[in-house]
């Protein structure tokens, strides 16, 4: 056999020994990133999960309520609000049999009054029951070991949360009907028993992140008194006196929520586990590939005869990528146009590329973009704003700004709750940018405050937008609150101002727009 033929074979040996062990690689790593990828995947159905009961278990409460005559209007809201969390639970694949049937029912009975009260709460909680099932179900499926101890701790965490809403049901069923039947003192007893041992395991198993996250978010003096009575009902087996239904419903509904928020956080940390696993994963596949490909490369090395062609394309990529690496311009490519090895490897360098240029762009979005709101950020507005700003000092045309902020905002989150707070500037938001112009550039300048430029208006113009706002905003109804208002504050630009200047006057007009008794327009 010839030299060149004992070359050549040592190529081909050396090319299928890295094709076989990149292929080998490849697929170890397909088979543990798709089983991560699935973890983060039902993590996410599991948050829909979760969302659906929280929503049904305050549902059941209030129906049980209902039944002994409380608020059929906050019912009307709360099965509203399950029928989306329902809605967006079945967009996810997951099907309950019976569920939509059984639910349908049960509101039909509540209204008609066609059965007891504690049956229709024990309906409700079979149902949730069922809800409950799957969620243990998705997060016990092959792969989720990753994250054990928080997986587990979560499972204790939505039993302890389920058997402190069936105590905030019967509890307040109890209280509206002025005395303890025996078998609800009974089932009280038994749910404290329950909800006590749920949470012991939780906080034997939880991961110190997640205990911290429990101790920050399960206190209050809501949550302090839900507990305080639930030990009371134990020790004494009596009701608790001068204790009425709609105080007994915002201190446990408080405490539950916290439970609910505790739940979004578990469930964050694993999707956040997965995808540390998964990223890990992938260094590991990288380097390991990057090491065969060494290996082969010094083999091929050796048969300089037959690698003259290799070396060649190779030599043309590297400068291209040195080319991208100075100039850091990732819109430019590497020729990838050759069918062998190197063109695979250019390839997937511009496929890397590709990657980098949509995280550039995205960089762009989230560093401009108002987390919350999806508008214009501060920094945004201050960019844009000083350009505005820098052409009014050369063209010497009109430019005004309007400074806005919801009223009693504080009174919102400190009663309703921030998760409230926070859809009420969405909600907020969404319904300025309906009727903005184009050209007029809206900002959230902080908290519940926002900022409208008007490039090519003055004051008078100005202030008719500012008004036209406030009624706009004053006549809708926002998710969870009911009526907000929100007061203005209006001023033009002048050849002298600066930034800071304009800003000040607005704020300023805003501030006597809030002094003068809020809800109005003002301008300096």
């Amino acid at each position: 056999m010839s030299l060149r033929r004992k070359i050549m074979l040592l190529g081909l040996v050396a090319i299928a020994g890295m094709c076989l062990a990149l292929w080998l690689q490849y697929m170890s790593y397909v088979g543990q990133s798709r089983s991560i990828e699935a973890v983060a995947r039902n993590v996410k159905t599991v948050g829909s999960l979760s969302h659906a009961t929280h929503q049904l278990q305050k549902e059941r409460g209030l129906t049980t309520i209902n039944l002994a005559k409380a608020n059929s209007q906050a019912i009307t809201e709360q099965i509203r609000q399950t029928d989306a969390a329902l809605a967006r639970l079945a967009a996810t694949g997951v099907h309950i049999d019976g569920l939509d049937n059984t639910l349908l029912q049960l509101r039909a009975a509540a209204r008609t009054r066609g059965a007891e009260q504690l049956a229709i709460r024990d309906d409700y909680t079979k149902l949730l029951q069922g809800l409950i099932d799957e969620m243990n179900q998705m997060i016990s499926a092959p792969g989720m070991n990753i994250a054990k101890a928080n997986i587990s701790a979560h499972t204790h965490l939505v039993a302890a949360k389920e058997y402190l809403g069936q105590t905030r049901a019967s509890l307040g069923y109890a209280i509206d009907l002025k005395h303890a039947e025996d078998q609800v003192m009974r089932s009280l007893i038994r749910l404290k028993s329950l909800y006590d041992e749920e949470l012991r395991k939780f906080e034997l198993e939880a991961s110190p992140a997640l205990h911290e996250i429990f101790g920050t978010q399960f206190a209050g003096l809501e949550v302090a008194k839900t507990m305080d009575i639930m030990a009371q009902i134990a020790a004494t087996g009596k009701l608790p006196p001068a204790l009425d239904v709609q105080t007994w419903w915002s201190m446990a509904t408080t405490a539950i929520d916290r439970l609910n928020l505790i739940e979004d956080h578990s469930l964050k940390m694993i999707e956040q586990h997965a995808e540390s696993e998964l990223a890990q994963l992938q260094r590991g596949m990288h380097l390991r590939a990057l090491t065969t490909l060494a290996i082969c490369f010094a083999v091929l090395v050796l048969a300089v005869s037959a690698t003259v062609t290799l070396l060649r394309a190779l030599e043309r990529a590297l400068t291209s990528m040195e080319i991208i690496a100075s100039s850091q311009d990732f819109r430019s490519r590497i020729p990838a146009d050759s069918p062998d090895e190197i063109g695979r490897m250019s390839r997937s360098f511009n496929q890397l590329l590709d990657i980098a240029e949509r995280l550039l762009k995205d960089k762009d979005f989230l560093a401009t973009t108002d987390s919350l709101t999806g508008i214009n950020n501060r920094w945004r507005f201050s960019k844009v704003f000083g350009e505005e700003a820098e052409m009014k000092r050369r063209s010497k045309a009109p430019m005004a700004l309007v400074l806005f902020d919801v009223d009693h905002f504080k009174h919102i989150n400190d009663t309703a709750g921030h998760l409230v707070g926070d859809e009420v500037l969405k909600a907020l938001t969404s319904l300025v940018k309906r009727e903005i112009r184009a050209t007029e550039f809206f900002a959230r300048w902080g908290g519940e405050e926002f900022v409208l430029l008007l490039r090519d208006d003055g004051c008078e113009a100005a202030i008719a937008v500012a008004e036209k706002l406030r009624n706009l905003i004053a006549s809708q109804d926002f998710p969870g609150v009911g009526k907000v208002t929100c007061s203005f504050g209006v001023t033009a630009w002048q050849q002298d101002d600066s930034e800071t200047s304009l800003v000040a006057r607005a704020d300023k007009a805003l501030f006597e727009a809030k002094k003068g008794g809020r809800n109005q327009v003002k301008h300096a």
